[in-house]
């Protein structure tokens, strides 16, 4: 074999031989890749998904303050036809964190962030004012207490003792000591006054 064959065929060689090399080099890299940078990019993903759920869960809702950015306590009562609603039960009990009743009492609403209404509060535990047709509305099952000259039932609601209208009751934020009622039916001044000493008796829980 003359010299020069033998330098074609070590020059073949020698790209056999690098072709070889980078085949292993190419699947090494490949199998590195799917063993382990893959799963370190998908749970990377995954933390940054739950990352994002659960800062998204703790986002006040539009227009509250942040959780904490209050801490207020009222008296408050919901009668109607006579019969007081017991927010002691507990689907009523921390239905909201931002506000809410709590500790098996029914009657002390805790407010624990700015901007929060009482109609806030009453449509966590599913109930409404309409301040249109000045109703109490159940949202759960549409039941609604409305204003009625035929059987004289109006819808009564009162802040601190004063009437007030269902609008500026429904965007009421509470401060401390304040004392609200909403009363439906057809009760005499009497009857109204015997309420409102209800109200005003009841001891606001502060803690």
């Amino acid at each position: 074999m003359s010299n020069k064959n033998k330098k074609n065929n070590k020059n073949n060689d020698d790209v056999k031989k690098r072709k070889s090399y980078l085949d292993v080099t190419r699947k090494r890299r490949s199998k590195n890749l799917k063993t382990v940078i893959l799963p370190i990019i998908a749970v990377i993903a995954f933390i940054a998904v739950i990352s994002i759920y659960f800062y998204s869960q703790n986002l006040p809702p539009s227009g509250f303050g942040a959780l904490g950015s209050a801490h207020t306590h009222a008296a408050f009562l919901v009668k109607v036809n006579g019969e007081n609603i017991d927010f002691s039960q507990p689907q009523y009990q921390v239905v909201s964190d931002y506000i809410h009743v709590e500790n098996g009492d029914g009657t002390t609403l805790h407010r624990h962030a700015t901007n929060v209404t009482f109609a806030d509060f009453l449509k966590s535990v599913k109930m409404d004012l309409d301040e249109e047709n000045n109703c109490l509305v159940f949202t759960n099952d549409d039941t609604q207490y409305c204003n009625n000259d035929n059987d004289n039932n109006q819808l009564r609601t009162l802040v601190n003792g004063n009437p007030t209208s269902t609008e500026s009751i429904s965007n009421y934020v509470i401060n401390d000591n304040d004392r609200l009622l909403v009363m439906y039916g057809n009760e005499t001044e009497e009857q109204l006054t015997e309420a409102l000493d209800e109200l005003n008796k009841i001891e606001i829980q502060l803690t």
